[in-house]
C-alpha cells in the first residue's frame, strides 16, 4: 500500500508521484478509462470531424479567386456552426470536470479504504454525489479568473517589457495552478465552502511555497515534453508526405488533404494525451496535499500511537 500521509520534501513530491502510479497505476487507469474512456473517444471523434472540415475548407480556399469563401460558408451555416460549437464546448467542459475530479476522488477513496480495494461503482457514486460541488468550485474559479486573474496577468504582461515579468510568470502560473488544485482537494475532502477552501489552499501553498511551485513546474514540463513527442509524429509525417507527394507529381489538393488529416490527428493526440497526463499533475498536488496535512495534523503518527495501544491489549 502506498502511504499518502507522509512528510515530504521537494524531491519526495516528484518521486512519490511516480511511486504512487507504480503501486496503484493498474487499478487507477483501469477505473480511469472505464469512467472516461467513452467520453474521450466521443470527444476525439467530434474533434476529428469538426477540424477536418475546417482544414479542408481552409486548404480548398488556397488559390481560389473568391477570398470570402469561408466567410460566406459561415454566414450560410451560422445555426449549424453555433450548435456544433456549443456541443463541442459543453462536452469539453463536462469531460474536463470529470477528468479533473477523478484523481481527487480516487485518492480520497484510497485513503479511506487503506488501499485500492474499492470498485468503479464507488468512484462513480462519489462523482455523482459531488458533481454539484465540482461545478460550483470551477464556476467560482472561472469568475475569479476573469476578474482578479485578468488584472494579475495584465500586470505580469506589462512587467514583461522590463523582463521581470517573464520571471514572475514562471513563478506565478505554477503557483496559481497549485493553489487551485490544493484548494480543490480541501473543498472535495471537507465539508466547507468554496472560499474557505480557497483560504486553506492558500495557507498550504504558503506553508511550503518553493518546493510546491518547483514540483508543479517539473511535472508540467514532463507532461508537455511527452505530449510534444507523441503529438508531433503525425504532424511531421504530414509535412514530409506533402513535399514528397508534390515532388512525385501528385496534385496539390491531394497533398493538402493528407496534410489536413495529419494536422487533425496532431490536435486529437495532443488533446487526448493532455487529458490522460493531467492525472500526473493532479496526483502530484494530491501528494503535496496529503504531505502538508501530515505536517499539520500528524495523522500517521497518531495512527501509529493507536496501533501501539491496540497491540498492548
Amino acid at each position: 500500500m502506498f502511504q499518502l500521509f507522509k512528510k515530504r520534501n521537494f524531491s519526495d513530491y516528484i518521486s512519490d508521484t511516480f511511486s504512487f502510479f507504480k503501486v496503484t497505476g493498474k487499478h487507477f487507469f483501469k477505473n480511469y478509462f472505464i469512467i472516461n474512456g467513452t467520453l474521450l473517444i466521443l470527444l476525439m471523434v467530434l474533434t476529428y470531424f469538426v477540424f477536418k472540415v475546417y482544414f479542408e475548407m481552409m486548404f480548398a480556399n488556397i488559390g481560389v479567386a473568391a477570398p470570402n469563401f469561408l466567410e460566406d460558408y459561415f454566414n450560410n451555416n451560422i445555426g449549424l456552426i453555433i450548435g456544433v460549437f456549443l456541443l463541442f464546448f459543453l462536452l469539453i467542459m463536462f469531460i474536463s470536470l470529470i477528468n479533473y475530479a477523478f484523481p481527487v476522488i480516487y485518492m480520497n477513496l484510497y485513503e479511506k479504504n487503506k488501499g485500492n480495494n474499492f470498485e468503479t461503482k464507488e468512484i462513480v457514486t462519489e462523482l455523482k454525489s459531488k458533481f454539484g460541488k465540482i461545478v460550483i468550485f470551477f464556476l467560482v474559479i472561472f469568475l475569479l479568473s476573469i476578474t482578479a486573474g485578468l488584472i494579475i496577468m495584465g500586470l505580469v504582461f506589462a512587467l514583461m517589457f522590463i523582463l521581470i515579468g517573464f520571471v514572475l510568470a514562471l513563478i506565478l502560473v505554477p503557483a496559481l495552478l497549485a493553489f487551485v488544485q490544493l484548494s480543490f482537494y480541501e473543498y472535495m475532502n471537507s465539508e466547507i465552502g468554496v472560499f474557505d477552501a480557497l483560504g486553506k489552499g492558500f495557507e498550504k501553498l504558503k506553508q511550503n511555497f518553493w518546493p510546491i511551485v518547483g514540483s508543479t513546474v517539473v511535472m508540467y514540463f514532463i507532461i508537455q515534453i511527452v505530449i510534444t513527442i507523441f503529438s508531433m509524429v503525425p504532424y511531421v509525417i504530414g509535412i514530409a508526405s506533402m513535399f514528397t507527394s508534390l515532388e512525385n507529381g501528385n496534385s496539390q489538393e491531394e497533398s493538402l488533404s493528407f496534410l489536413s488529416i495529419m494536422m487533425v490527428l496532431f490536435m486529437c493526440i495532443a488533446m487526448l494525451f493532455s487529458y490522460i497526463l493531467n492525472n500526473l499533475l493532479v496526483v502530484n498536488n494530491g501528494i503535496i496535499y496529503y504531505s502538508l496535512r501530515e505536517q499539520n495534523e500528524n495523522k500517521n503518527t497518531l495512527s501509529d500511537i493507536d496501533l501501539i495501544g491496540t497491540d498492548s491489549e
